[in-house]
C-alpha cells in the first residue's frame, strides 16, 4: 500500500470517462490558487498536454474556450482569507468570479476539507455511444477525497477516488451515502457571502442525487456497505470521532499533530508508528517522543526516476514577469517534496481500517474545523499496519518499492527553533482582524464617471454588516483590485460604511477579486498576511463578460483559432493551440469570403454531421456582433455564411443561435 511508484494527477482523475462530459463540479479546499483553478477546466475537454505551449503555459485561447463552457458549472469553496494573491494580472480571472465561494467553519476553526464531487453526463456526440445511445437521464459520479489543496503545491499527498452510476430506477437512498449528501448540501450555508439561488439549487440537486449512487471501493478494499463510511466533521457542535471501535495497532501519518490528540489515541490503541514533518515532531514534548511509537519523517533524498527528470518546481511556477501570455502550469511529474498526506491505519483482528482525508492529527481538526474523511475496511494482510510499514522487497534495485522505504527515523535531538512568541501574538492579531473584515460582508459598488458601458468607473468597497471592533492602532491594511499593481493599493481606515475607494478605473480593472495585505507591528517586529478576498460586484456593465472575451480575442487570428477550437475538428488541433503565431497562416489560403479555408470546411462539415456543434459558434457571433470592437475582428463573410446556414434550416430544425 502507498507504493511510491503509484502516482496519480488530479487533472487526470477529473477527465471524463469515455462517452461522457463534465456536467458540474463541486470542490472544497483550505487554500486556493486562482491560476490552478484557471487551468482546471482544461482536464474536462483536452488531452494531456494539449493547450500548453513550449514554456509550459496554458494557451489563453484554449483556456477561454473551456472557461466559457465550464466556469459557470464549477463551484469551489475555500477558507475565507486563504486565496493566494496572483503574481500576474490576468483578464481570464474574470471568468472565475462566479465559481469561488469563501467559507467559514461554524465552530470557530478552519474550513479545511479537500473533497471534490464531479457529475458526468453522456455526450451524445462521443464515439463511445455510436452503437448504443445512452439513457436520457444517465449520469455518473466521481468523488475525490484528497489531502491536498487546490494549489500547485508539490508535497506527497494521497487521493481516494470513488466512482458510481446514478441509479435512476431507485427511489430509496443508499444509507451509507447520507453523510456525504448532507455535507454537500450544507456547503452553501457556510459561505461568508450570499450564494446565487441557481447555484444553491444545483448543489442541493447534486446532494439529493448522491443518495442514489452506488460507489465502488478501490481494489483491495471490501465492497460491502459497512466497508465504506463517509465522515463529515465540524458541521455541528457535536464532536465526530471516526476512530471508535476496535484498533489493535495503529499508524498515524500527518504533517501536523499535537500531543493532546496523540495521547487520546494512545489511550485507545497501541501506536506503532507516527510519520510527520520534522518541525511538527520537534514541537512535541520530549517525554512523549521517548515513548513506544516509532517516529519517522520523509527522507530528503527520496525521489523516483520521474522526479529526477522533473520540470519546474512549484515555487517557480509563476515568474511574475508578465511578458508571457497564458497561465503557468506545473509539470505533472514534478519532484515531490515534503509531507502533506493524512492517513490513519489500524489493525482490527484479521481486518484493517483506513481513514483518509483532510484531517490532521490534531485536537483542533476533530473539535473545531470543518473536515471530511472516508473510512475503508479490508483484509489486514493487504491494507493493515504491516502491509504499510514493512520494508519493500526491491530496495536493492535502487527503486523504492514500498512506503517504508521513503522514511527515516526521527532524531529528537534535531529540534527546530521554538516559535517566536511575539510573532505568534502578531499572527493571532492579524487573524482576528481578518475575521472582523469578513464580518462586514463588503460589496464592490461600481459607479460610471464617464460612459455607462465604457467608463471610467469609480469603485467603493462598502460594508453591509457592522464589525464588532474597529481597526487596531498596530494594524495596517491595504486593499486593491487584483487587476491593479500593488502600488495602487488603498489604505483601509475603517470597518464601516466605505472601507476603501478607487477612482477612474478602466473597464478591464473591474473585478470581484481584491488583494488584501494586513500587517501587525509590535516591538520592532512585523507579521504580514496577504490574500485575495472575493466580494460581490454591483453595478458593473451588463456586457462585462463579452468585453472580457474581446480583451483576449484581441485580433482576427486569435478569433480564428478560437473558432477552430469550438468546432473541435481541426486537422491538427495541437498545432492550432501550440503555434499561435503560425497556425492560422499555414492552415490554408483565404477564400473569397475572407476567412480561412479550414474554417469554412469545418463549419460546413459540422453542419452536415452534427448541427448542434454549431450552437457555440452562433452564440460567439451574437456576442461579437453586439459591440463595434467585436464586429471589427469578425472575418468578412462569416456573418453572411451564418445567415445562409440558418436560412438553410428552413424551420425543420431548431434554429442555431
Amino acid at each position: 500500500m502507498l507504493a511510491p511508484s503509484d502516482r496519480t494527477v488530479l487533472i487526470e482523475t477529473l477527465r471524463p470517462p469515455d462517452g461522457f462530459r463534465v456536467d458540474r463540479v463541486i470542490g472544497t479546499t483550505y487554500s486556493l490558487d486562482l491560476v490552478t483553478l484557471l487551468t482546471l477546466p482544461l482536464s474536462f475537454t483536452l488531452l494531456a498536454g494539449d493547450g500548453l505551449n513550449e514554456s509550459g503555459r496554458a494557451d489563453p485561447v484554449a483556456l477561454l474556450d473551456t472557461l466559457r463552457r465550464h466556469a459557470g458549472r464549477i463551484h469551489i469553496f475555500c477558507e475565507a482569507g486563504r486565496i493566494a494573491v496572483p503574481s500576474r494580472r490576468q483578464p481570464l480571472f474574470g471568468y472565475l468570479e462566479g465559481s469561488v465561494f469563501e467559507a467559514a467553519a461554524p465552530n470557530g476553526g478552519s474550513f479545511h476539507p479537500k473533497l471534490t464531487v464531479v457529475r458526468y453526463v453522456p455526450d451524445p456526440a462521443a464515439p463511445a455511444w455510436a452503437d448504443q445511445p445512452p439513457a436520457e437521464q444517465a449520469a455518473r459520479y466521481k468523488v475525490l477525497c484528497g489531502t491536498r489543496n487546490l494549489t500547485f503545491d508539490s508535497s506527497w499527498d494521497t487521493l481516494l477516488v470513488l466512482e458510481g452510476d446514478l441509479a435512476t430506477h431507485r427511489v430509496r437512498a443508499y444509507g451509507r451515502n447520507r453523510p456525504l449528501a448532507e455535507f454537500v448540501k450544507a456547503l452553501p450555508e457556510l459561505t461568508v457571502c450570499p450564494m446565487p439561488d441557481e447555484v444553491r439549487d444545483a448543489i442541493v440537486g447534486m446532494a439529493d442525487e448522491l443518495l442514489r449512487v452506488r460507489f465502488e471501493a478501490p481494489p483491495g478494499f471490501g465492497q460491502a456497505d459497512e466497508d465504506l463510511t463517509f465522515w463529515p466533521i465540524g458541521l455541528t457542535p457535536a464532536e465526530k470521532w471516526p476512530f471508535d471501535g476496535r484498533k489493535d495497532l495503529m499508524v498515524v501519518i500527518a504533517p501536523f499533530l499535537d500531543d493532546r490528540f496523540l495521547k487520546r489515541l494512545s489511550a485507545e490503541t497501541v501506536l506503532h508508528a507516527v510519520v510527520s514533518r520534522p518541525e511538527s515532531l520537534a514541537q512535541l514534548p520530549l517525554p512523549l517522543l521517548e515513548e513506544e511509537p516509532q517516529w519517522f519523517t520523509l527522507s530528503d533524498g527520496v525521489e523516483s526516476e520521474a522526479d529526477a527528470e522533473a520540470g519546474t518546481p512549484a515555487d517557480e511556477a509563476e515568474d511574475g514577469g508578465g511578458h508571457e501570455q497564458g497561465a503557468a502550469v506545473v509539470s505533472a511529474v514534478g519532484r515531490l517534496q515534503g509531507l502533506h498526506a493524512k492517513l490513519f491505519v489500524a489493525d482490527d483482528g484479521w481486518d484493517a481500517r483506513v481513514w483518509t482525508g483532510s484531517a490532521n492529527a490534531t485536537e483542533r481538526a476533530f473539535a473545531r474545523n470543518v473536515e471530511f474523511m472516508v473510512e475503508l475496511r479490508g483484509r489486514r494482510k493487504d491494507i493493515g499496519v504491516r502491509a504499510l510499514m514493512e520494508p519493500g522487497a526491491n530496495e536493492s534495485s535502487g527503486v523504492p518499492a514500498h512506503f517504508r522505504s521513503l522514511l527515516i527515523p526521527y532524531n529528537p535531538g534535531e529540534e527546530t527553533a521554538p516559535p517566536d512568541s511575539i510573532q505568534r501574538a502578531l499572527e493571532r492579531q492579524v487573524d482576528h482582524f481578518c475575521c472582523e473584515l469578513f464580518k462586514t460582508r463588503p460589496v464592490a459598488v461600481v459607479s460610471p464617471t464617464g460612459a455607462v458601458e465604457t467608463g471610467p468607473f469609480d469603485v467603493a468597497l462598502r460594508a453591509t454588516s457592522a464589525a464588532e471592533n474597529g481597526v487596531p492602532e498596530n494594524i495596517a491594511c491595504r486593499i486593491r483590485p487584483i487587476t491593479l499593481p500593488s502600488e495602487q493599493a488603498a489604505r483601509l481606515v475603517a470597518l464601516s460604511e466605505t472601507i476603501v475607494r478607487f477612482s477612474s478605473l478602466a473597464f478591464l480593472s473591474l473585478t470581484a477579486f481584491y488583494a488584501v495585505s494586513v500587517t501587525a507591528s509590535a516591538d520592532d517586529q512585523k507579521f504580514t498576511r496577504e490574500f485575495v478576498m472575493r466580494v460581490p460586484l454591483e453595478g458593473a456593465p451588463a456586457d462585462r463578460e463579452n468585453r472580457l472575451l474581446l480583451a483576449i480575442l484581441s485580433n482576427r487570428e486569435q478569433l480564428l483559432r478560437y473558432l477552430m477550437l469550438l468546432l473541435g475538428n481541426a486537422d491538427d488541433p495541437v498545432t492550432w493551440l501550440q503555434r499561435p503565431s503560425e497556425g492560422a497562416a499555414e492552415a490554408g489560403a483565404a477564400t473569397p469570403s475572407g476567412f480561412e479555408l479550414p474554417l469554412l470546411e469545418s463549419i460546413l462539415r459540422a453542419y452536415a454531421d452534427d448541427p448542434a456543434r454549431l450552437k457555440p459558434i452562433g452564440q460567439l457571433i451574437q456576442d461579437l456582433d453586439a459591440t463595434e470592437a467585436g464586429r471589427s475582428i469578425m472575418p468578412e463573410g462569416l456573418r453572411e455564411l451564418w445567415v445562409a446556414i440558418r436560412a438553410a434550416e428552413g424551420g425543420t430544425r431548431e434554429p442555431i443561435r
